[in-house]
């Protein structure tokens, strides 16, 4: 029940979140990624932490470093529109937030969390990675044709401001430089 009540109170804490009230945020991430799916169903507290930490421009890049949870793009495979509608929210301010800012893994490097710094345990390579990608595009495309027009709209604006994201830098292709 703490933990309920915890996040519930962040989610009202984290509508505006300041540029200088971002350290304090911070340690929340992880938590919160790891508390997004509980006994199999998508915590919706977790998720609605998520949407406002992601609505903070400045607090995406720390965000996007954090460790991914598997399976993370299976939140938009629900029946529960409470849930689908915040999940494709938080996936498109997410992505909008990559999108204004110019976003590339190289720019949020510096938040990995990863002990061995390996970008493809970031949720940025969790939603951008070449598999992660697809499979949000994929899902993205059979929902512009959701009955909620909420869902169908987001989508649409989803898959938009996705093709201003660059793809995720394949293994080696730094060699095709040299």
């Amino acid at each position: 029940m703490e933990v309920v009540v915890a996040m519930q109170a962040l989610t009202n804490l984290s509508i505006n979140i300041r540029r200088e009230q971002i350290p304090k945020f911070v340690p929340v991430i992880p938590h919160c990624l790891n508390r997004l799916w509980i006994r199999g169903e998508v915590n919706l507290n977790a998720l609605r932490l998520l949407v406002n930490l992601s609505c903070c421009l400045d607090m995406v890049p720390y965000l996007l470093g954090n460790k991914s949870v598997s399976g993370l793009l299976r939140i938009l495979d629900t029946d529960r529109e409470e849930v689908l509608i915040r999940a494709v929210t938080w996936i498109l301010c997410t992505t909008s937030a990559v999108d204004a800012l110019n976003l590339t893994y190289d720019r949020i490097a510096e938040h990995n969390l990863d002990p061995f710094h390996n970008p493809s345990h970031t949720l940025f390579f969790s939603i951008y990675g070449p598999k992660g990608r697809e499979e949000l595009e994929l899902q993205a495309r059979h929902l512009t044709n959701h009955s909620n027009k909420d869902v169908a709209s987001k989508s649409v604006r989803l898959l938009e401001t996705l093709a201003n994201v660059p793809p995720f830098p394949t293994a080696g292709n730094h060699l095709n430089r040299l």
